[in-house]
């Protein structure tokens, strides 16, 4: 058995709505963590005008326990270019695609991670969240 650990990356994108991405990064790092698997989140604020950036580098000063939190910023409004300025910055074998107004429950990452292992051919999964 490889005890190299695997990776996930949580990409959220979001635009001008931090309070509802306060909440959603909440719930994913009450989540619980996938066993033998390095959890991660990257943000891209996208044309933000608000006080996402603040709130970001708020919680990373100050939530010590929750996911690893790195973020990018995106001057062009959009979700396409936010998704397209994200993917080439993203190393890990296992992206999950999450919303900032999406709240997930507290088996989400572990079933991504589970869901990858038992299917290593599959390129997409999806479902409610």
């Amino acid at each position: 058995m490889n005890n190299k650990r695997r990776t996930l990356t949580v990409l959220i994108c979001t635009h001008n709505r931090s309070r509802l991405l306060d909440r959603a990064l909440h719930y994913l790092n009450t989540a619980r963590r996938p066993q033998g698997w390095q959890v991660d989140v990257l943000v891209v604020a996208n044309a933000c005008t608000d006080n996402t950036l603040g709130r970001l580098e708020h919680l990373r000063e100050e939530d010590k326990e929750g996911l690893p939190l790195n973020w990018i910023e995106e001057p062009t409004p959009g979700k396409s270019h936010a998704l397209n300025r994200a993917l080439p910055q993203i190393t890990s074998e296992l992206v999950a695609f999450v919303d900032d107004d999406h709240r997930v429950d507290s088996g989400y990452l572990a079933n991504i991670c589970t869901s990858a292992e038992n299917y290593p051919d599959a390129g997409l999964f999806c479902g409610r969240i």
